[in-house]
Order: C-alpha cells, then sequence, then structure tokens
C-alpha cells in the first residue's frame, strides 16, 4: 500500500526522485481508488467501534499513531508523493476530526479542488456546535461532498456509541450541520456504521427526514481490524466499489 510519511515542521529528507520525503507516520495513502489525507488524531468523539479507542491505530496498512499536524504544504506534498495525479478524488479522513484543524483543511482543499480534484470532508459533524457559530458557510465552494458520520438514529443511542463532551445533544448537532451544509454543498451524505444491533431501518428514516442519503458503512471489529461477518444488505453498499473501506472511509 502506498503511503506517505511525514515529519511535520521538524524537517524534510531527500527522496531519490528529488521529492520531500515526510517521515514517521503516514498521512497520505490510497484506497479503493481515493487518495485519502490523514489530518489529525484528535477527536471530539470516543467512539466504542474506533480502533483508536482500543489502541489500534493502523488503517488500510498506514500507521496513523503518532501525530505531526502537518500543514496544508506537507498535506499537498505527502499527497504528490503517493500519486496524487493519479487519482480523482481526495477525502480529508484520519483517525480524528478534520475540522479540528478547519482552517489548514480548507486551504488544503482550496488548492485540491483548483487543481481539478473532486474533494470529499469526512466530518462528525460537530464544528458549528464547538466552535460556536455556523461552520457550513465555509465549505461553500471549497467541498464538493461532507459526509457526516451521524452513527445513530437517536441521541441516547449517539451518546452510548460515540461519548463525547456533548452528550445526547450532539446528535442533534450533527443533524443540524447535516440540513445545513446540504445548502452549501453540493453532496451531503450521512454515514453510519453497521454495528449489530444498530436500527438502519430508523437510520434510513432520519436521513429521509434530513434529505440526504445514508450510506452504511460495514462494521469492523475493532479489536482485529476486521470486518463483521453478517453481510450488509445490497442497497447499504456504497456503489463506488465492492470492496470494503478502511473505518474512516
Amino acid at each position: 500500500m502506498a503511503k506517505a510519511s511525514v515529519k511535520s515542521d521538524k524537517g524534510h529528507s531527500q527522496g531519490t526522485d528529488g521529492r520531500a520525503t515526510l517521515d514517521l507516520v503516514a498521512i497520505a495513502y490510497v484506497y479503493d481508488g481515493c487518495l485519502y489525507l490523514a489530518v489529525t488524531r484528535r477527536c471530539t468523539l470516543h467512539c466504542t467501534f474506533c480502533p483508536k479507542t482500543h489502541g489500534r491505530w493502523t488503517v488500510a496498512g498506514n500507521s496513523l499513531h503518532d501525530d505531526p499536524e502537518p500543514s496544508a504544504a506537507e498535506l499537498v506534498a505527502a499527497a504528490e508523493a503517493v500519486g496524487l495525479e493519479r487519482h480523482q478524488e481526495v477525502a480529508f479522513v484520519g483517525l480524528g476530526e478534520p475540522t479540528l484543524r478547519l482552517p489548514v483543511v480548507l486551504e488544503t482543499a482550496k488548492q485540491l479542488r483548483a487543481r481539478g480534484f473532486y474533494v470529499r470532508l469526512v466530518t462528525d459533524g460537530l464544528a458549528s456546535l464547538r466552535e460556536g457559530h455556523d461552520v457550513a458557510p465555509l465549505l461553500e465552494g471549497v467541498f464538493h461532498e461532507v459526509d457526516v458520520s451521524l452513527n445513530a438514529p437517536d441521541g441516547a443511542t449517539y451518546a452510548a456509541l460515540c461519548p463525547n463532551p456533548y452528550g445526547e445533544r450532539a446528535h442533534a448537532a450533527a443533524c443540524e450541520f447535516l440540513r445545513r451544509v446540504r445548502l452549501y454543498v453540493p453532496c451531503a451524505k450521512a454515514t453510519v456504521v453497521a454495528i449489530p444491533g444498530l436500527d438502519l431501518e430508523a437510520c434510513r428514516a432520519l436521513a429521509r427526514d434530513l434529505r440526504v442519503e445514508l450510506r452504511v458503512r460495514p462494521y469492523f471489529d475493532p479489536l482485529r481490524g476486521e470486518p463483521h461477518p453478517a453481510p450488509l444488505p445490497p442497497s447499504a453498499n456504497r456503489p463506488r466499489s465492492s470492496s470494503v473501506a478502511p473505518p474512516e472511509a
């Protein structure tokens, strides 16, 4: 699996092709035809199904354990090191919440969009709640798609699955963020993980109420990093590919 590593602002080594090689931890990797950029490992949530909650920091063969907090220039350099020009889509993800570094994400996304790439943001949808103002307008003209990890059909289930500083009201904030984002971004989606016992039909009903598409992501055993063996219905799978995506995809 191709990857680039970063030493953040500590310094760069030189690769054999003359490119700067960013050391220590993968911040760019390719999976299923999409190039992923890991912006931070910090997160607002402590999800029970997240690998890092259980001390696992490897995604698609890439270690995201260290926290380089790369700059916009370093993110672009890392993307180029793994073959940016060979891909059409770039997603801001990682084992953390990208909007915790919103200025860097916006700067990087603008550069990549200007170069013709399809740019997607994967977020917990809590940026406006956390920042105390409506963040959605800032995404206009920057992202082609925003995927919000809704994760549950109601606040109580959300708080149990995704412990966070805001409790149950975080779910309502994520729903409101989706309502706002779809006014500014061409494609807004809600996502949930197919955790055994989760009421997926209730999640689908909520997505319809929010007037957004719902994407059901495969459940991975967070201790083993393996997908849950129970098959998902065909309608739950993303049509782009039949392969299983990494936890944050």
